[in-house]
């Protein structure tokens, strides 16, 4: 079989049986190793200072992963190849198979990483002298949308309700009426740093909107295998209407860790936004993803499965772990429970950190968390912790970061 042709890679890795992904599979991993092979998230600070802060967890991750990216080497596939008749297929079957979704795979763009297809869709689908809609608190690389494209930034502020931070759709619609020159959205789908996932009826709700206003919605759903149970995530493109007014941009990033090899891939409804979104942005722009990030993507999204059935489980004991701790020793902490991602979002305004307590934190408790005031509107007092690590770690983190969370 030639190397190259999809499903080729799938077929020549994984021929050994996958381990059990239990609680011991999950908990085992080497701090010196991440350093010595200089994972940013592990190398940012000495070692007397612990990650808490990027959104990216510590797990290994299942062996076929480094089995596609073996094989690159041993067959030293180096030079050109076709992107998206090797990364889309998969991604289609991942798709129906985690979430009932259909896609075609003609229908896609490959992409170096999510953010690419965020920057590239706004100014794929508005002008220089229109704007665009963000929600913050939001994923502060969004923030930077503005400065970058010369569009205009327009707010939809979340709101930090008892029952956690909502989406007021009525308010977007008020939103957009009082902002005519929107013609684009910016949309974390499940939402970072909140954790907060849009329920069916929400989403649709949004995207009557989006049509009544004629805007276009960037949806980054980077996220989206990351959900907890008792909360159902729903594609965007799924939703009645969407295909007329959505781009999706999903990645295995985030899901397998995979951030540094870099590969995505564009979903789009119909041919219409597919047209428009690659003549406004040449190849050479686009460029193109790796091919090892393209290997190991397909190798995750093919072998995946019970990898991630493993790790559900496993983020739920750590995030129980995080907020039972909290409760009972630091109470003064407030946060909701997200329902998706490993990221919780918390308010320690009580606590007498001071305008930057990320930044505090890391000096006192050698521990680094992102700043809430980097997510925008809401931030400000927060933290954000990302608790996708092993139990023994999370609680050497809480053990650091407690006694300063007293006020």
């Amino acid at each position: 079989m030639r190397y190259g042709q999809y499903p080729s890679v799938p077929h020549l890795i994984g021929a050994m049986s996958s381990p059990a992904y239990d609680h011991r599979f999950f908990d085992d991993f080497d701090v010196q190793n991440k350093r010595d092979a200089h994972q940013h998230k592990w190398t940012i600070d000495g070692p007397e200072v612990l990650p808490a802060w990027i959104a990216e967890h510590d797990f290994k991750r299942p062996p076929e992963i480094a089995d596609a990216m073996h094989l690159v080497a041993d067959q030293e596939a180096f030079g050109y190849c076709v992107h998206k008749s090797l990364i889309a297929p998969a991604y289609a079957k991942w798709a129906k198979d985690r979430y009932d979704w259909d896609i075609d795979p003609e229908l896609t763009q490959p992409l170096v990483d999510c953010l690419q297809g965020v920057f590239a869709g706004i100014t794929a689908m508005s002008a220089p002298d229109e704007a665009f809609v963000v929600t913050p608190p939001i994923y502060f690389p969004f923030l930077m949308v503005s400065g970058q494209t010369g569009r205009e930034q327009v707010e939809w502020t979340m709101k930090n309700t008892e029952t956690g931070w909502e989406f007021d759709v009525d308010e977007l619609d008020r939103v957009l009426t009082n902002n005519p020159r929107v013609r684009s959205m910016l949309l974390a789908h499940p939402h970072n740093p909140t954790g907060r996932v849009m329920s069916r009826q929400q989403l649709t709700d949004m995207v009557a909107v989006a049509a009544k206003h004629d805007i276009v919605i960037i949806s980054d759903e980077i996220h989206a295998d990351i959900v907890f149970p008792g909360t159902e995530f729903s594609p965007l493109l799924t939703i009645d209407g969407a295909a007329e007014r959505v781009i999706s941009v999903v990645s295995a990033g985030k899901t397998f860790a995979l951030s540094g090899v870099r590969a995505a891939l564009g979903v789009f409804g119909n041919a219409d936004l597919q047209d428009r979104f690659v003549k406004a942005n040449p190849p050479l722009l686009l460029g193109r993803a790796s091919r090892a990030g393209l290997d190991t993507t397909i190798a995750a999204w093919t072998h995946g499965h019970a990898w991630l059935d493993g790790l559900m489980p496993y983020l739920g004991a750590r995030r129980q772990q995080l907020f039972d701790r909290l409760a009972t020793e630091a109470p003064l902490v407030k946060g909701h429970r997200p329902e998706a991602t490993y990221l919780a979002f918390l308010d320690v305004s009580a606590c007498d950190l001071g305008a930057d307590p990320a930044d505090r934190l890391k000096e006192i408790a050698k521990v680094r968390f992102s700043e809430g005031n980097l997510f925008g509107t809401g931030g400000d007092g927060y933290i954000r912790f990302n608790f996708a690590t092993s139990e023994s770690n999370l609680d050497t983190i809480l053990d650091r970061v407690i006694p300063h969370l007293q006020g």
